[in-house]
């Protein structure tokens, strides 16, 4: 049997640790059972994940609705199944969705519907709003609307699979995918809340118990050079980190002869250094020939992997005329943007480039023509 997107593999978490050395961040190393799948993948390739929602949060939304749970609902591409099914399994419920917006006017009387309007005219309040709230505190909040449970189930969104940058080789660990997981957790309006997929595998999957539905999801372009003499630099703060982790293992294996620079990032060194031991070792073995960190908060002055980049602008700027690769792996909102903006000005300083000159040279010669600058954010 071939397993995909449409077809998981029901894998089971054969290890699980805190990679943090404190409760200052709960950063979760998993080991995935993949052996007898017959699923294949390359460094650089993403593990896709299925998760289910909390059977209390499921209970509390159907005591909201009045609901027993019993009865059927009908669901695209899943036909008839119960209502209490399509909560815990197919639904998306631990935060709302815009989606839902309009079905909750339609449901209220004529004069309570003037905030939603607003709201929905304003993208930015708008995603405030709703990134703190589900869909019991919406409920809460417009107590004169109340759904079947078929509106309901037609008015939310569904689950998607959750995607994880894979932190092993395939032939250092065979029948196993490593990934590196970031748990979140916060509290808002007086309840303790997780995301979906992280609070499943922190809370909820019981190691070498509960099967966890998983494909594998390939890259087109973030993958390691094919001729291995090439050098490679990483910039991978947080769980960006965990491809460059598969990408030292294959390049070891492999006996590429490049260079390797990595640059990591987190808040502590004493408690946040992911894989230290394993870095500081391919630092000795001469495997990283350059590893340099950025911890945000050991230090007044908070230092960013932006400001680590900028500080070895010269040999950065070397590197890269020499022929190396540059990937950054993270958080695209600001770190990736940061990043890139520190290599538009390493090229614009120490190549003696204008600032159009420099722009086009990270923007379309790296990226584009040569594809040697490639990214992995989310």
């Amino acid at each position: 049997m071939e397993y995909s997107r449409k077809n998981p593999f029901p894998a089971t978490i054969k290890e699980a640790y805190c990679l943090a050395r404190d409760n200052v961040k709960e950063t979760n190393h998993y080991i995935v059972d993949i052996a007898d799948s017959g699923l294949e993948y390359k460094p650089g390739d993403s593990l896709g994940l299925f998760p289910r929602n909390d059977p209390e949060l499921v209970e509390a939304l159907l005591q909201k609705l009045g609901s027993s749970g019993d009865e059927s609902v009908e669901l695209k591409r899943k036909g008839e199944i119960s209502f209490r099914e399509a909560l815990a399994e197919h639904l998306t419920i631990h935060r709302a969705n815009r989606k839902f917006l309009k079905p909750l006017m339609a449901k209220l009387p004529v004069g309570n519907q003037q905030g939603l309007e607003q709201l929905l005219s304003d993208r930015t309040a708008l995603d405030q709003y709703l990134n703190v709230r589900d869909y019991i505190d919406l409920l809460d909040e417009y107590p004169a609307a109340s759904f079947t449970p078929q509106e309901f189930a037609e008015s939310v969104g569904g689950i998607t699979p959750r995607l994880y940058s894979i932190a092993s080789a395939p032939g250092a660990h065979p029948g196993e995918v490593h990934l590196t997981v970031a748990i979140v957790r916060y509290n808002s309006f007086e309840r303790d809340r997780a995301g979906l997929a992280t609070g499943y595998l922190a809370d909820r999957v019981t190691v070498g118990e509960t099967p966890v539905p998983v494909f594998i999801q390939p890259t087109r372009g973030f993958v390691i050079p094919g001729d291995g003499s090439h050098d490679i630099i990483m910039v991978g703060p947080g769980t960006g980190i965990a491809p460059f982790r598969a990408f030292l293992e294959q390049r070891e294996m492999d006996g590429a002869s490049g260079r390797n620079w990595l640059i990591f990032g987190e808040w502590f060194e004493k408690t946040t250094f992911f894989y230290e031991e394993e870095f500081r070792a391919w630092q000795e073995s001469g495997m990283l020939a350059r590893l340099d960190t950025a911890f945000s908060r050991d230090q007044d002055e908070k230092v960013y992997v932006q400001h680590r980049l900028q500080q070895a602008a010269t040999e950065v700027w070397e590197w890269l005329v020499a022929g190396a690769y540059f990937y950054v792996c993270g958080d695209k909102d600001y770190m990736a943007k940061d990043v890139h903006q520190a290599l538009i000005d390493i090229a614009r300083v120490q190549g003696s480039l204008s600032e159009e000159e420099a722009e086009h040279y990270v923007n379309r010669t790296l990226m584009k023509e040569e594809k040697r600058y490639l990214r992995d954010v989310y």
